[in-house]
């Protein structure tokens, strides 16, 4: 944090927290709408986790953790639902669950995962596509599945997916074959599966799977249209819905008007803001402001879906902390991490928002699991009894309990405001309104290229011209992943100090394979502050130039943070596979710097409300995003005569703890329509009257 905003923290929080101040207004007449539940959603990995992340892609056989247990979900002595599992997960937030996982789809083959088990493709498959939706059905939640993007080749996926969709959703007569097959495996009815994702992150490829495979917005626009085409012709009532990258790049707009004819709603995934290396205080500050932003976010995700002519639903079908420290004490299990990502889910739930399903990554065992059944070494008799608990369970835990049934309005008045520096992928904020750092942009000279790092690598030859923006690598059967910075560029001086600033690079690009090459990988332009990745987490890539054979525009935005003085432009060299030879060429490469602009400094105060179905119950969530101040607040209710209310609250004095707790319970008596209460600094205070 800059001494400039030190200040104004220090100023702010001693003089603008007032007693008595701040009200919250709940009009129980007012309704907004249905508590919609499917975004409530929940992930799981349950497929083919070879060749991704940590399994290698030639591994003998997936993960008995996704493919027989089910991440902790599925007993397969018993060949049903864990039940202890699913008693708990009664708690829980839980409208839709994601199959077959986030990028295990890439190697989804659903046909292996049906029938017998010593038939599937695995011998050790028990967990498929049948055990999938019975868990759906003692979950009583929505299934919500991602037909692949690379398991299968390109031209086969259409009528994979159309026997899918049959599958699932036909009656099983001899027109729907099938659906034919789903009866003899056990099941005579549809299930009436309506979600379907067409791929997951596919602008990212199939990871270390061989061919590595990677498409390109144009390609995937043709595989989402065949794709949808094929599984409507067999049923017109799902929907189906496309993958969107992050709002920077050439990705969307290519995407968003390709698809949207054939589209029912847009996928967007948020791992927001990127917080491990920052000290808690800052890191929670972070968290609070980028948590206000967030709806601004979302909408420049709507600006692009609108240019196909039309509007569609969101779908943030994964969210959560940008957090992958392997600490068991990491922020993504900690108290803030909960509070956060239970105001995010409360905010999806508004009606202006237009979410159509919203889905946390994700609830038990792995990596992410804030609830644990499986500790270490898979116990004899799984039944899924929960081992424990990390902070920000019971975040989620209290969020079920007190959101009702229909959304109610609730307006905060009077609230003190906050201000917090810039960070990766969080704009600053401070003063009275939003200013929009666009405009024109400033051109930024290259400065003179520094070949040195890539003489590191024999395999590799660098030239270029920093006078014309040209640059080319030739690669002679090189075959590991290497990211070496070629160029830096200063932030222009009429950009001040002590400011966020953005930078834009434009460039085409290509890459043309040498005769007889057998090799793959992601080839493409880095972005980055200066002082690396481990100092900053701010750093942004252009994908895709591997896949260019012709000179193609790409183009890439990053936010730099208020410190920040220099950027530098670096090759990517990622999933490499094989010894890949070729040229790599760049041209026409050129910078913009603008300044990023600011938000207001950001209420204190974020309160939402809803009602029972009987009308009987009013509930409220209350966050306090103060780091240090207790805040005096006045409760008004309208048109609802409240003689009791039942309160929890949360709050730890650690914020970064991840260690489970118990929240504070009590219940008061309430005399008129008003009543009076203190907010923990850094809490959440949950409400229901009666």
């Amino acid at each position: 944090m800059t001494l400039r905003f030190a200040l104004l923290f220090s100023l702010l929080l001693s003089s603008r927290l007032v007693a008595g101040e701040a009200s919250i207004t709940i009009n129980a007449a007012k309704d907004r709408g249905p508590v919609r539940q499917a975004v409530f959603g929940q992930n799981f990995e349950c497929g083919d986790s070879r060749g991704l992340f940590s399994l290698p892609a030639d591994a003998p056989e997936p993960r008995a953790l996704e493919v027989t247990y089910a991440q902790g979900y599925w007993d397969p002595v018993g060949r049903k639902p864990a039940q202890d599992v699913v008693d708990t997960m009664k708690r829980f937030p839980f409208g839709a669950l994601r199959y077959p996982g986030g990028c295990l789809a890439h190697n989804f083959r659903w046909k292996e995962s049906i029938g017998p088990v010593e038939q599937r493709g695995s011998k050790i498959w028990e967990f498929g596509l049948d055990e999938y939706l019975r868990l759906c059905e003692a979950l009583n939640c929505e299934p919500q599945i991602i037909v692949t993007d690379y398991g299968l080749a390109c031209d086969e996926i259409p009528r994979d997916a159309a026997d899918l969709v049959e599958y699932l959703n036909m009656p099983a007569t001899p027109q729907y074959p099938w659906a034919q097959r789903r009866a003899a495996n056990g099941r005579p009815e549809p299930y009436h599966v309506k979600y379907f994702e067409i791929g997951n992150e596919s602008i990212h490829g199939n990871h270390a799977n061989k061919p590595f495979r990677r498409y390109t917005p144009e390609q995937y626009v043709k595989y989402f249209n065949a794709t949808v085409g094929a599984m409507k012709k067999v049923d017109p009532s799902i929907l189906a819905g496309y993958v969107m990258d992050d709002a920077g790049g050439s990705w969307d707009p290519i995407v968003a008007r390709g698809c949207a004819a054939a589209a029912d709603f847009a996928i967007v995934h948020s791992y927001y803001p990127q917080v491990d290396s920052m000290p808690p205080q800052t890191a929670f500050n972070t968290a609070m402001a980028g948590g206000e932003q967030f709806s601004h976010r979302l909408e420049a995700y709507r600006k692009l879906i609108r240019l196909g002519g039309k509007e569609l639903p969101l779908a943030l079908t994964e969210f959560n902390f940008s957090s992958t420290s392997p600490k068991p004490d990491a922020y993504r299990f900690s108290f803030f991490a909960g509070l956060a990502n239970a105001e995010t889910w409360c905010r999806l739930l508004q009606p202006e928002e237009n979410i159509l399903l919203a889905n946390y990554w994700y609830l038990l065992n792995g990596m992410y699991g804030v609830i644990t059944t499986i500790p270490g070494k898979i116990p004899e008799n799984y039944t899924g009894k929960p081992t424990g608990f990390k902070a920000a369970a019971r975040f989620f835990e209290t969020l079920r309990e007190f959101t009702l049934d229909t959304l109610v309005a609730c307006s905060v008045s009077g609230s003190p405001r906050l201000e917090a520096p810039a960070a990766p992928g969080v704009l600053p904020s401070y003063g009275d309104r939003y200013v929009d750092g666009g405009g024109d942009g400033l051109e930024v000279p290259l400065a003179p290229y520094n070949p040195a790092p890539f003489r590191k690598f024999p395999e590799l030859a660098f030239s270029g011209s920093h006078q014309d923006g040209t640059v080319a690598v030739e690669l002679n059967r090189f075959n590991q992943e290497a990211y070496p910075a070629f160029v830096t560029v200063n932030r222009p001086a009429s950009l001040p100090e002590g400011e966020a600033w953005k930078v834009e690079v434009s460039c085409e690009a290509r890459f043309l394979p040498a005769s007889g090459n057998t090799g793959t990988g992601t080839l493409g332009l880095g972005l980055m502050d200066a002082r690396g990745w481990n100092a900053t987490h701010c750093a942004a890539a252009v994908y895709g130039v591997n896949s260019a054979k012709e000179w193609t525009p790409f183009t890439r935005t990053l936010q730099m943070l208020d410190d920040s003085s220099q950027l530098s432009l670096l090759i990517r060299f990622q999933h490499i596979s094989g010894a890949l030879s070729g040229r790599l060429e760049f041209r026409n490469l050129k910078i913009k710097a603008y300044p990023a602009g600011h938000f207001p400094a950001y209420p204190a105060l974020s309160a939402f409300a809803s009602k029972s179905a009987d009308g009987r119950r009013l509930g409220l969530l209350v966050f306090n995003r103060s780091y240090e101040q207790e805040i005096p607040v006045t409760l008004k209710l309208e048109d609802f005569p409240a003689t009791r209310v039942k309160i929890v609250s949360l709050y730890q004095e650690k914020i970064e703890s991840v260690a489970d707790f118990t929240p504070e319970r009590r219940e008061e008596s309430v005399m008129g329509n008003e009543f009076r209460c203190k907010l923990p600094p850094h809490s959440m205070t949950a409400f229901e009257f009666n």
